[in-house]
């Protein structure tokens, strides 16, 4: 065999015990989440929360995702919708919806601060206006169920020194065929990836789907001001909690993404932005990613070396694929319809594998309708308007 055929096949092999390893670890997770039901957190133990949603622009369903937020099954808490343009067009849909809450809500507008990253600043804004000592910040295009602060500071009071509470995410309703390629790349690289690195080591990282923190732990770690010039702020704040020796909890509960009919270049361009943010914030992590694109390496080797064994491995990793597919499906996506979006999982992973390898060839991003440059560590340089 030559050179390079040995190296693919190393790389299959690595790929096909990631993919095995993955199997395990998603089995093990909501195995243990389904069987270690927590007894329901009790009013009386219940400390007051304070949700914090940051704006820009409508989303997809957005008096819905916000809506969900305002009707939670808790005892006091209060929904603050943060806006940093006082001519964003949501504001005049959530200024109603607060008018008509069933509990606390407020709009705040404030352009203040300094720093790239204009979330972090919204939220920095709304932290300073938060009436109560736990916050729950999450994105604008997350709906959840009406037990979720219950269930989240739950988790937050049982896990000792916390950190963060922090969720992973689903979008189990595609509306597009861009959609469903979002959907899938969740599904089948995220979530698996998330809890590989659970079991590696730790929840370092928070992830932006939800995060619940204290206002004394994010004073501790240098509040939002500190994440202000980072693209990734959600990684940021959990990686600076995890040098700092509080134990950061992977949460239970799952989280739905609305996305609603994204097009393939949308896709496209926030896989590309993910990947960049990644790639500068975790460089060798994000090197080693490369063995989780199995089946285009396998696909590679086939036409390097066709043969009866390397057909026979490409056939392997793509029922490792269908597999993990069906695995997620039963324990996490859960919705009848997602299944018949399958058929395009041997298209995602190699987009996936092509946005990878795209993301080595400059930093530049696209985010919100704004450029921006990623340097080393992920800091982030705003460029401008347009792509």
């Amino acid at each position: 065999m030559t050179t390079i055929l040995i190296v693919l096949l190393v790389i299959v092999i690595l790929g096909v015990g990631y993919h095995l390893f993955a199997l395990l670890c998603v089995m093990d997770f909501f195995r243990k989440s389904g069987e270690q039901k927590a007894p329901r957190l009790s009013d009386e133990k219940a400390p007051a929360v304070s949700v914090l949603k940051p704006i820009k622009g409508i989303d997809p369903s957005c008096a819905e995702n916000l809506a969900s937020f305002l009707a939670q099954d808790y005892p006091r808490f209060e929904v603050l919708f943060g806006f940093r343009d006082a001519d964003d067009p949501a504001i005049s849909i959530v200024t109603k919806m607060a008018a008509a809450a069933p509990c606390d809500a407020r709009v705040v507008v404030s352009d203040a601060g300094a720093g790239a990253n204009l979330k972090a600043l919204n939220l920095q804004n709304l932290a300073e206006a938060a009436r109560y000592p736990m916050l729950a910040l999450s994105d604008s295009d997350m709906v959840v169920d009406r037990d979720y602060l219950r269930r989240i500071v739950g988790e937050y009071l049982r896990g000792g020194r916390t950190g963060i509470v922090t969720s992973l995410y689903k979008t189990s309703r595609p509306a597009s065929v861009g959609s469903a390629l979002e959907s899938l790349t969740i599904a089948l690289d995220f979530i698996p990836s998330v809890l590989v690195a659970r079991r590696m080591e730790g929840i370092t990282f928070g992830l932006g789907a939800s995060i619940l923190i204290s206002k004394d732990v994010l004073r501790d770690i240098g509040g939002f001001a500190a994440v202000a010039d980072y693209l990734a702020d959600d990684y940021q704040i959990g990686y600076r909690c995890y040098q700092k020796g509080y134990k950061n909890v992977l949460s239970a509960y799952v989280i739905e993404n609305r996305v609603g009919r994204m097009s393939i270049g949308e896709h496209l361009f926030h896989q590309l932005r993910w990947a960049r943010t990644y790639r500068a914030s975790r460089p060798k992590g994000f090197a080693g990613y490369g063995i989780t694109h199995a089946f285009p390496f396998a696909l590679m080797l086939f036409f390097a070396h066709p043969a009866g064994w390397t057909g026979g491995l490409v056939g392997l990793v793509l029922a490792l694929r269908y597999g993990l597919a069906l695995l997620i499906h039963k324990r996490v996506v859960r919705d009848p319809a997602w299944p018949r979006w399958l058929f395009l999982l041997p298209v995602k992973d190699v987009v996936s594998f092509l946005l990878w390898l795209w993301s080595f060839a400059g930093s530049k991003v696209y985010w919100r309708g704004t450029r921006y440059r990623v340097s080393a560590g992920g800091k982030m340089v705003s460029m401008g308007d347009g792509r």
